[in-house]
């Protein structure tokens, strides 16, 4: 047993957080976050993965703030999701995590995170989870990924680098969550998309606000 288990501080913070959305976790799920936790508290003394090192902060500010990103999820868990500028693997690997059947795909560029994150699927064995260390700018030129996810989710990125280039990955009733702290300006051009809802919360302990911005692909009219 890890330091970390024997203490159960983490897993309290993060059950505590999780209830606040509504959401249980099994003790599979909290087993495989707590390693998740340990390995990125490791990595994170050599490399460095996140700002954010205060075991509580991390715990709420990525952990429970990913997890609540399953509030913005309308479709089956089991569909595919396009994490952009994934980082450390947030939202993205805590909601595959939440939801085993998830189809992930991890966007990011860097080779130190995506070692990273190679390391912790191999770590944890999820299966159906892939790293590309790429750019959206960069397959956005290619047609490989299109119409192929039904949730594509970022925390990482402006709306104004990337938005144009999100439609054609999309499948036809697929969405794009982008997790921010504010809500978005109503005059921020959308590039083919419309705003379909906007969900705001409370962090726990008082660590902040957030909002998820949901847009869904504006659709041709019948016979056009």
């Amino acid at each position: 047993m890890s330091p970390v288990q024997r203490d159960g501080r983490w897993a309290r913070v993060l059950l505590e957080g999780a209830a606040e959305f509504g959401i249980g976790l099994s003790g599979t799920q909290v087993s495989e976050l707590t390693v998740y936790f340990e390995e990125l508290i490791a990595w994170n003394k050599k490399t460095n993965l996140t700002a954010i090192t205060q075991p509580d902060q991390v715990t709420i500010k990525h952990f429970v703030d990913s997890l609540a990103c399953s509030q913005a999820i309308a479709a089956p868990p089991a569909h595919a999701m396009l994490d952009i500028g994934a980082g450390a693997g947030f939202p993205g690997l805590p909601l595959k995590v939440l939801y085993p059947e998830l189809e992930l795909t991890l966007l990011e560029p860097s080779q130190k995170k995506t070692a990273f994150l190679r390391h912790l699927i191999g770590t944890l064995d999820l299966k159906g989870a892939t790293v590309l260390p790429r750019r959206i700018q960069d397959i956005a030129k290619e047609g490989d990924y299109h119409g192929r996810f039904t949730s594509i989710v970022t925390r990482a990125l402006g709306v104004g680098r990337v938005l144009h280039l999100l439609p054609p990955f999309l499948t036809k009733q697929g969405r794009v969550i982008l997790c921010r702290t504010r809500p978005l300006e109503n005059k921020t051009d959308l590039n083919g998309l419309r705003k379909a809802q906007e969900i705001e919360y409370e962090l726990p302990r008082g660590y902040g606000h957030r909002v998820l911005t949901v847009l869904e692909p504006i659709l041709p009219p019948l016979g056009g």
